[in-house]
């Protein structure tokens, strides 16, 4: 990137977006806070996964190889590019787009600590699911009811031939994922 010719408006403090290495966005983030004074924001969500180790749990960024910095970009612009795993700075030119302070505000809210655990499913009667843990992993089955004051499941599964009503906690299931479309198999 060659010299930039800044605006005067890169000279207020406003939230910018920041380019960071892809799965290193939290690194890159933590290296702007230990070596600066900037308010840095890096968005994070954790969520379950079925895996052949069955289920495994991820954290990743809410905007893949992106996070937000509160400065005056002018001043700032060759610091920040000097940074531990950021790429770039989002520009248009020689101007650096603005986001809103409404919107970091409402992700605040939403994500307060940086990191949100979600899950990758919603449970409800009727979807069919997958058991991760204990004596039934990978039977598929299907909820029958929702226990929410226990935080389990009612769950109606076929096993040696019959049909069983069991409850299980509900962190010990997640959505099964679709069958391939049958026109796709050989």
């Amino acid at each position: 990137m060659g010299d930039t010719t800044l605006s005067a408006d890169s000279m207020l403090p406003a939230w910018h977006v920041l380019k960071a290495q892809s799965k290193r966005e939290h690194i890159a983030a933590a290296a702007i806070r230990s070596r600066t004074e900037l308010e840095v924001f890096c968005p994070r969500i954790t969520f379950f996964k079925q895996t052949q180790r069955g289920r495994v749990r991820f954290t990743e960024a809410l905007f893949p190889g992106y996070l937000f910095v509160h400065c005056p970009m002018g001043a700032n612009y060759r610091k920040l590019l000097a940074m531990q795993g950021i790429r770039g700075v989002v520009r248009y030119g020689s101007e650096f787009p603005v986001v809103p302070e409404s919107f970091i505000d409402e992700l605040k809210k939403e994500i307060p600590t940086e990191c949100r655990e979600i899950t990758s499913e919603t449970l409800k009667e009727g979807s069919e699911v997958v058991v991760t843990e204990g004596p039934l992993m990978n039977i598929k089955a299907i909820i029958s009811g929702l226990l929410p004051a226990t935080r389990r499941v009612n769950l109606l599964l076929e096993f040696l031939g019959r049909q069983l009503s069991m409850d299980v906690p509900a962190s010990t299931v997640i959505a099964a994922k679709p069958e391939p479309k049958s026109f796709l198999r050989k």
